[in-house]
């Protein structure tokens, strides 16, 4: 079978290509995809769990706490020890993560349009159904 063909190596092939763009987006900002997608989940009014978060980000806990804490150095997000839960802990943009967010915002919708300039949004539609059907069928695995 000719690689070409292979959907894991087409689908692995956009993911390296996109990442990289991305990537070189953020850098001026000095964050990566993967914290972007932190610091667009968390809010600085709502709490979030570490295990919230890792669902939402599809990671595992421990990739997390470890990007939780670059972030926290960074003073862009805060840890707060949970009242009920001595051993969890809330999660929330700190002001410099919200204003961080309100910036990288308009410069990723940008750049997601930027890469999808070619799909229609029914085509964009159909990828993201297509993409979801092919996750769910590894997701367990």
């Amino acid at each position: 079978m000719e690689l070409n063909n292979l959907t894991g190596f087409l689908v692995h092939r956009t993911d390296v290509k996109m990442t990289n763009f991305f990537t070189k987006i953020l850098k001026q900002y000095e964050v990566t995809p993967e914290q972007w997608g932190i610091i667009n989940v968390l809010d600085a009014e709502r709490a979030t769990s570490q295990k919230e978060l890792a669902e939402a980000i599809d990671r595992d806990q421990t990739t997390v706490v470890r990007m939780i804490y670059s972030l926290e150095k960074k003073e862009i997000v805060r840890r707060i020890q949970n009242d009920f839960d001595k051993r969890s802990h809330n999660l929330f943009l700190s002001d410099k993560g919200m204003s961080l967010k309100t910036k990288l915002l308009p410069i990723v919708t940008a750049a997601h349009d930027h890469v999808t300039k070619n799909l229609s949004k029914d085509e964009l539609q159909q990828l993201h159904e297509l993409l979801s059907k092919l996750y769910s069928s590894v997701k367990e695995e």
